[in-house]
C-alpha cells in the first residue's frame, strides 16, 4: 500500500465497500507498527456528468476507475490497513495535485 493508491475498504459495511484514495505517506503505510492509514472516500458520480462540488475531484479510467468517480476531500477517514480488500491502482500525478489542493481548501489549510 502506497500514498496515492486507490484501495477498497469495507466501508460503510462489508457488503457495501468503497474505494479510498490513500493519503498517508508511503513510509507510514509500509510501517508494520502502523495499524491505520488515512484515506479519502470515493463514490460514483451521480447523476453522471453533474457539476462537481467544491470539495470533490473527479477520477476516471486514467486513475483505474471503471466509471466516473468523485473523491470527497472534505473528510479524512482513518482506515484499518488489514481491512483493505482490493487495489485499484495509482491516481495520476495531475489528479494527485488537484486532490492535494482541494483537500487544503476544503479543510481550511491554506
Amino acid at each position: 500500500m502506497k500514498q496515492w493508491e486507490v484501495w477498497k475498504f469495507p466501508y460503510p459495511s462489508a457488503d457495501r465497500p468503497h474505494w479510498f484514495v490513500v493519503i498517508s505517506p508511503s513510509a507510514w503505510c509500509d510501517n508494520a507498527n502502523s495499524q491505520v492509514i488515512n484515506g479519502l472516500l470515493c463514490t460514483t458520480l451521480r447523476p453522471p456528468g453533474r457539476a462537481l462540488k467544491s470539495h470533490e475531484v473527479r477520477l476516471d479510467s486514467a486513475d483505474g476507475m471503471a466509471w466516473d468517480t468523485v473523491v470527497k476531500c472534505s473528510h479524512v477517514h482513518e482506515l484499518p490497513k488489514d481491512k483493505a480488500v482490493e487495489r485499484c491502482g495509482p491516481v495520476t500525478p495531475p489528479r494527485q495535485r488537484e486532490i492535494a489542493r482541494t483537500l487544503r481548501t476544503s479543510l481550511g489549510l491554506g
